[in-house]
């Protein structure tokens, strides 16, 4: 994996992680929620722009998550959401999402071939923070 590949996915998964999470803010009913899913959202705001950056940096433009991957998001907000929209599903919800999240980052840091610290430093901060969600919505189950 090379340096502009790692920063796509950096890029596509901390929008999509903006773009899920605020698909769930309508059903939250505790403050509490609410915020940690706010102090979520701000993070992975912080962790797109900064890969739009350093892609920007290195000549390429950043690709948010297309129409099907933000629908299908949606969609599975709904769905699962129907029958059950309590903080305890919402935060099983985030917690499977992270979980996938730190799976497949750690494949591509270890696939990483860049030497970039930057960008290392970046991907394996996208990856603390998803580690940090899981953390936070345990106390919710």
């Amino acid at each position: 994996m090379k340096d502009i590949e790692l920063l796509q996915y950096v890029h596509e998964t901390a929008s999509m992680g903006v773009l899920g999470l605020r698909d769930l803010l309508p059903q939250v009913e505790s403050a509490k929620m609410k915020q940690s899913l706010h102090t979520q959202i701000h993070e992975y705001q912080d962790i797109a722009s900064d890969s739009a950056k350093l892609l920007q940096s290195k000549g390429s433009e950043p690709k948010d998550p297309g129409l099907m991957a933000r629908l299908s998001s949606q969609a599975m907000a709904t769905m699962k959401t129907l029958a059950d929209s309590s903080d305890s599903k919402l935060a099983e919800m985030v917690i499977q999402g992270n979980n996938m999240g730190v799976t497949k980052g750690l494949k591509h840091l270890h696939d990483y071939q860049g030497n970039d610290p930057k960008i290392r430093a970046l991907a394996e901060k996208l990856l603390a923070t998803e580690q940090a969600n899981v953390s936070q919505m345990q106390p919710f189950l």
